[in-house]
């Protein structure tokens, strides 16, 4: 860890001073993921839990400490995780639980393999070959309804799942909770990671948020299409596919809580 190095990054309108061993460092200095962090703000401002899967070393976790009231973070790789509560621990966030763990649809021990220059591109990858120069690490999975129960979380209103293609597994081990609690979820869409590393395609994933939720809506910047609308969803594909359009997912249960979403955000694509 020679390399480790400190900055002082912008999140959300807060200053806070990340460390890490990385490149992912230039990606956020100066402000960390701007339109990331204004649709974090309208969905899940106000929300008494929330469940960041795959924190990586902390930059959501610490902008979601001052949208909840509980925030658990979870982040499989042990070195990473070491950063991600060495940077909770500086910024001082009480109510900011790291866990040095996985969520997925089975639990168990698996492996983790990224490039040691970006830990934010780590995936699990039992199932798959890692190209020279990765470092792989053994990890701990769980399931997010056994997680829940097994800390007394009594409502999770937003769940965050970036984890390079493994957002299905996270999801299929949380069917309980989801469908108790009902929290709107906010998911990374990259196709890549979906095609090379879990041999899913982009209709097949979609096919299953939609067994899963009744609002599925693209987000692109700032503006959104549905995905339960058949010509924006082919919309969505060709521009995330040939592009990488449409980064991000927000899927829920209902309308009701997405005011402030849709206050902030509009629903039309400009290519």
């Amino acid at each position: 860890m020679s390399n480790v190095r400190e900055i002082t990054v912008d999140i959300g309108g807060k200053n806070f001073t990340i460390t890490s061993d990385d490149d992912y460092l230039e990606h956020i200095k100066g402000a960390f993921e701007p339109s990331m962090v204004k649709l974090f703000t309208a969905v899940a401002s106000g929300s008494q839990t929330i469940l960041d899967v795959g924190a990586n070393i902390g930059c959501t976790a610490l902008h979601f400490g001052a949208l909840a009231k509980s925030v658990y973070a979870f982040e499989p790789s042990k070195t990473t995780f070491a950063f991600l509560e060495q940077n909770v621990a500086k910024a001082d966030l009480k109510n900011v639980f790291p866990q040095n763990m996985g969520l997925g649809a089975e639990p168990g021990h698996y492996t983790l393999t990224f490039a040691p220059s970006f830990r934010a591109g780590g995936f699990v990858s039992n199932q798959t070959q890692a190209s020279h120069g990765h470092t792989i690490e053994n990890i701990l999975i769980r399931t997010m309804d056994e997680v829940v129960g097994a800390l007394g979380i009594s409502k999770v209103d937003f769940v965050k799942i970036d984890v390079e293609g493994f957002e299905g597994h996270v999801l299929r081990g949380g069917k309980q909770t989801l469908a108790t609690h009902k929290p709107e979820v906010i998911l990374e869409l990259n196709h890549w990671c979906l095609n090379a590393l879990q041999r899913t395609s982009i209709p097949d994933f979609f096919d299953l948020l939609r067994s899963m939720f009744p609002v599925l809506l693209a987000v692109d910047d700032q503006s959104y299409l549905d995905l339960h609308d058949t010509s924006e969803s082919y919309v969505v594909m060709y521009h995330h596919i040939l592009h990488m359009r449409f980064p991000n997912i927000l899927a829920a249960f209902s309308d009701a809580k997405l005011g402030d979403f849709k206050a902030s955000f509009q629903h039309h694509f400009v290519p």
